[in-house]
């Protein structure tokens, strides 16, 4: 189900989803996190999506993009 004026830049478990969220708000774009709120560590009810506007879709991409060659790029500690 999508929302008029939004994309889904992630769909996944919702603790991912809230940091993702917060990794976009920081950078200046507008984030919203849908799915269950009642999960813990163990229990996870439903698919998170996080939502970004149309016209901040490519930024969201990008950013998402370069922050995951940067995970799969870095040298383990």
């Amino acid at each position: 189900m999508g929302v008029k004026g939004w994309e889904v830049v992630f769909r996944g478990d919702r603790m991912q989803a809230d940091l993702l969220a917060a990794v976009l708000e920081a950078n200046g774009l507008r984030a919203e996190v849908f799915g269950d709120t009642a999960y813990t560590i163990a229990i996870n009810f439903t698919e998170a999506r996080v939502m970004v506007p149309e016209d901040q879709l490519a930024t969201a991409e990008a950013l998402i993009r370069d922050a995951q060659a940067e995970l799969s790029s870095s040298p383990e500690v």
